[in-house]
């Protein structure tokens, strides 16, 4: 079965304007939408993620950030989105803000799937006319219809 971004994004696991204005605090913010039952340890869960931000920024460039997780204090995989109107200095790889985030996490012994969501999502990002249509969206439906209608 192929995999569909829209069917891991649930409407209120997204935030259309992040309050943070810096990364970790967008982390930490974004974290805090992970529903309860797909996160065992809120608290190790976010550290996992601030952990691997250390390692090399997920600022991928084009307003863009894709923080992951790969850990057993996440029960199944699944994917929180969120928006910032006035961009996140995120310490992007091409050094400009960041407006789209994109948190990707998945239990340990699904490590693969953290993987091929990043490549699906990246891919999807590569077009311009898709990362305007996620920026002017007006509600969460619209971000999973505009995933709908890019992925079939």
């Amino acid at each position: 079965m192929e995999l569909k971004i829209w069917q891991l994004l649930a409407p209120e696991q997204m935030r259309l304007e992040l309050k943070a204005t810096e990364k970790t605090a967008a982390i930490r913010e974004m974290a805090s939408l992970a529903a309860p039952d797909k996160v065992d340890n809120p608290k190790e869960f976010l550290n996992c993620l601030l952990e691997r931000e250390k390692l090399e920024t997920t600022g991928v460039g084009e307003g863009i950030a894709l923080p992951h997780a790969r850990t057993d204090a996440v029960k199944e995989a699944f994917v929180l989105f969120a928006r910032s109107r006035e961009g996140i200095e995120f310490e992007s790889l091409d050094e400009k803000p960041v407006y789209l985030l994109f948190l990707i996490a998945a239990p340990k012994h699904e490590s693969t799937k953290v993987l091929k969501i990043l490549a699906k999502v990246s891919r999807l990002l590569n077009n311009a006319n898709f990362r305007q249509s996620l920026l002017e969206a007006e509600t969460p439906q619209d971000i999973i219809r505009i995933f709908q209608e890019k992925e079939g």
